[in-house]
C-alpha cells in the first residue's frame, strides 16, 4: 500500500471567485486518484481555509481542504498541473485545468 503522502489525486475544474475572495471556491471532477474512496468521476469541491477572514499574502499559510460528499480530505497541496505546459501558459486559474492534489498524510 503507498502511503498517504504519495498518493495522488487529479481533478479537473477551475476556481469560482475572485483570487481575494476568502469565500472562493475551487469545483471540478475527479479524472485520477491513488485513493480507492476517491472515485474517477467524482464531483469535488476544494477550499482554502485559513485563520484570517482577509486573503491571504506570501507570508501567510492556509490549508487546502478537499471535500467530495461526506469525505472531507485536508491536502498538503494543489497545484495547477495544465499551467506549464506546451501550449497552456494561462495564469488565469477560472480556465478548467486539471490540478493535481497530494493528501495531507
Amino acid at each position: 500500500m503507498t502511503p498517504l503522502a504519495e498518493q495522488l489525486i487529479t481533478v479537473r475544474g477551475l476556481w469560482d471567485g475572485h483570487v481575494t475572495n476568502p469565500h472562493r471556491m475551487f469545483r471540478g471532477q475527479i479524472v485520477h486518484s491513488d485513493l480507492a474512496g476517491l472515485r474517477k468521476g467524482t464531483n469535488v469541491e476544494i477550499s482554502y481555509e485559513h485563520s484570517s477572514a482577509d486573503a491571504q499574502n506570501a507570508a501567510q499559510h492556509g490549508t487546502y481542504t478537499l471535500t467530495a460528499g461526506r469525505t472531507r480530505l485536508p491536502l498538503m497541496s494543489f497545484t495547477c498541473r495544465t499551467v506549464g505546459t506546451p501550449g497552456h501558459h494561462s495564469p488565469d486559474d477560472t480556465q478548467e485545468a486539471d490540478w493535481q492534489a497530494v493528501p495531507l498524510g
